[in-house]
Parts: structure tokens; sequence; C-alpha cells
């Protein structure tokens, strides 16, 4: 279908062009020099002191709980409104995910309150998602954190799905430099675009030791090191996963990078513009409008009155040649995860589940473009 206004958009121009030719003229395609800038670059704006690539944000996810000591009988807390990467992760360590609720229509991050009552002796980690782009309370957490480590004498990891929040931050301090760990996502409808790709965050030297040898089959030394000269042989240490980015991938990322603070600019312009043509409509609650920190601003989220006919109202927009989604499906009312745990209620994530609509939101999207999506939303909604 050719569509007059696009969910998501990629702002790609001759610098990527020329940077994805000079590694293709290098013949050196796998994890190498361009993948260290593009991880030191990353670690500089985030402000952490490690910054390692991987293939996808799944894997960043995987390899973060493993570095965190998530182990089968471990409980990892997570929201249940996120895309299902998010909790397949935990999963693949042979972990419990404990579905925590979110906030409100108002706010779609997860509760601090249901937080609260769900931290135990059995937790390992917390994996907090950062929706839409919006810093979740990340000092209220980790205050609760370190309240349960006290009493029931665990260690409990922070881990960051920042893959909505590539320079989003909370008090002056970036999302994914917060917890033990930060995972992002550079798949083709991220804020930073490489294709696929991710990045793990850290503070911690002995977490980035041990995440180097999990990306790379446990080797103590990568090819590029070998090609160098530096090496000429390998123990494996670990055992470790195929989750190396490639240079292409990293070339990408180097100048998605440089064009993210104005492009995360662009989009908050086009949110603010967004909510001053929704704001009034009764039908609608426009999540965010109140929020600590500063904004992503990843994608632009409505949630319907449960009088609006929501299939009627994307389809609607569709004949419009207006693309929307749902973000998200509650991963909890999946088959596959109902199959699997103990049924649970969140009602605050069940009715966003039921009435979240997803509107278009890029870089590449003009003022005119979201005019016309709000009139579109006004003709689908008086048509109810």
């Amino acid at each position: 279908m050719k569509w007059k206004v696009l969910l998501s958009d990629i702002d790609i121009s001759s610098t990527e062009l020329n940077a994805v030719q000079r590694v293709l003229k290098s013949r050196w395609l796998s994890i190498g020099e361009v993948t260290a800038e593009f991880e030191k670059r990353f670690a500089k704006f985030v402000g952490v002191k490690h910054a390692l690539a991987v293939s996808n944000g799944t894997a960043a996810l995987h390899l973060a709980l493993l570095a965190a000591g998530v182990r089968p009988a471990d409980e990892v807390i997570v929201p249940s409104l996120t895309f299902v990467a998010t909790v397949n992760a935990i999963l693949y360590c042979g972990a419990r995910p404990v579905f925590v609720d979110i906030n409100s229509p108002h706010n779609l991050n997860l509760s601090v309150a249901d937080l609260e009552q769900k931290l135990n002796q059995k937790t390992r980690a917390v994996l907090a998602l950062h929706y839409a782009g919006y810093p979740a309370d990340l000092p209220a957490i980790l205050n609760l954190i370190r309240r349960t480590e006290t009493k029931f004498g665990n260690r409990i990891a922070l881990i960051e799905d920042a893959a909505h929040a590539p320079g989003a931050s909370i008090s002056g301090k970036k999302c994914g430099a917060w917890g033990d760990l930060g995972c992002f996502s550079f798949f083709a409808n991220k804020n930073l675009v490489t294709g696929e790709g991710g990045m793990i965050v850290t503070n911690s030297d002995h977490l980035a030791d041990k995440l180097k040898l999990m990306r790379s089959h446990g080797m103590t030394s990568l090819s590029w090191e070998r090609h160098q000269g530096h090496a000429h042989s390998y123990d494996v240490v670990e055992l470790g996963y195929n989750y190396r980015l490639t240079e292409v991938e990293a070339a990408l990322g180097i100048e998605q990078l440089k064009k993210l603070k104005k492009a995360n600019q662009k989009r908050k312009l086009l949110t603010r513009l967004y909510q001053r043509r929704l704001r009034e409509l009764e039908e609608i609650t426009l999540p965010f409008l109140k929020f600590r920190g500063q904004s992503a601003y990843h994608i632009f989220p409505v949630i319907l009155s449960e009088n609006v006919n929501r299939s009627e109202f994307m389809n609607f927009l569709k004949d419009k040649g207006i693309q929307t989604s749902i973000h998200y499906p509650p991963v909890h009312q999946f088959s596959y995860y109902q199959s699997k745990f103990t049924p649970l209620n969140l009602p605050m994530t069940e009715l966003v589940g039921r009435t979240e609509v997803t509107l278009p939101l890029h870089p590449l999207l003009t003022e005119k473009d979201v005019d016309y999506v709000c009139r579109g939303v006004k003709e689908a909604l008086a048509k109810k």
C-alpha cells in the first residue's frame, strides 16, 4: 500500500552512503575499528564508561540479564506493556518474568507502587522500559531496589530497556546510565537506525569484560585483533554467543548518532503540535502531558475512549493513507505466555492494550503531515 503519511521513516543521506562505501572498500565487514569508534562515541553520548555494540536490541537484553547473574529460578520484574522481546530475553535465561502494571493512561511507564508489591527475595533484576522515550521514574525505582536489598539481603540489578530512549534523561542523567546496564535498539523504526543492531552500556569494568566475552563465543580475542597481529590464537573461557555487530551497521550508527540530537528535537516539536491539535478531544487521552525529565519522543501514542471502536478508527485512517500501529498488545495476554503462566490481572495495562493507537512520528514528518493526521483523527471520531 502507498501511504500518504508513514508511521515511521528514516533520515538517510549521502553521509550514510559514503560511510558504508568506505567500509565496503576497506574489505573488513565484521566487528572492527569502525565498531570500536561507534562504541566510543555512544558511551560518551550516554555518559558511561563502556558501550558494547551487539547484533540487535534483543541480544542486548539477553546478554545484560546474563551478565547481571540472572539464572533459572530467579525472578525478573518487567512491564507487560512492552515489545515481546523484552520478556523473551528473560525466558532465554530460564528465569521467571513477574509482570508489573503501568501507572495509568496518562503515564504508560511501570507503576512504582505495583513494583513495590512484587519485589521480594527471589527478585534478581528489574527490567525498566522507558515507554515511547519518556523516562521511567528511575530515582524511585532505584530507591525501592536498595530498600528491598537491605530487607532481604539479595542483590537486585536494574537493567534499563532504553530501546525507545536514546537521548532521553531524568534529573540531568541520560537514560541507560542509571542502571547496572542499559540496553538500546537500532532497529529500522528507532530514533537511531542501523537496520538491526543494539548497544549495551555500563559503568562497570567487570560487566563490560564479561559482555565482551559473551557477545563473541566466549573467545579471548577477536578476528580483528588477530588480523592486526595482536594475537595468534584464542581460548574460550565463557559460554558465549554470536551477537556481534557488523562494520556496515556501525558506520550507519556513527552517522545517525551525529543527527540524533537534532532529530529528537524535531520529534519534540511535532509532538507539541499534535498535543495542541488533539488535547481538547474528549474521546482521546494524551499520555505524558506531564512527565519528569527529557523525552526522546520515540512514538506518539493516544488512548481512545472505550466508546470508540479501535479497528474502525484505524481502518478509517488507513483509508486516508495514514499508517498507524499499536504499542503494545500486552505480553501477558499472548497465547504463548498464557499457556506458560498463571493468568493475572493488570488493569491499567489491559485498558491501554485495548485502546492505544500510535500515530505517525518521525523526523521527516512535516507540520502539514501532522495537520492532515489530526484532521483524519477528528473525522474518524466524528463517525463513531
